[in-house]
């Protein structure tokens, strides 16, 4: 069983403090580094816009990109589906 372990980050300069699994560090610590750096090109791209708002754009842009993989990874998903319902009604056929 994992254990929860106490991290501090930082995302657009303001430190929070989490309870994560001790497995799941790693990846929270990448997660911040990146949104880290996609605050940055945001404010390099939009300087007059406060960060909440670039914390909105991110947060879109990141959902977006999710859903339109999930909405893909979601048609293979269905078509496979379909392919093991048509072996699997040769097989009944068969036998």
């Amino acid at each position: 069983m994992s254990s929860l372990v106490k991290i501090t980050v930082t995302l657009a300069n303001r430190k929070y403090t989490l309870s994560v699994e001790e497995e799941d560090e790693i990846v929270i610590r990448n997660a911040t580094e990146k949104i880290n750096g996609r605050v940055k090109e945001y404010l390099n791209q939009f300087p007059n816009k406060d960060i909440q708002d670039i914390l909105a754009m991110i947060l879109l842009n990141t959902t977006a990109t999710l859903s339109k993989t999930e909405a893909s990874t979601g048609n293979a998903d269905g078509e496979l589906q379909s392919r093991l319902d048509e072996i699997n009604l040769l097989l009944v056929k068969a036998v």
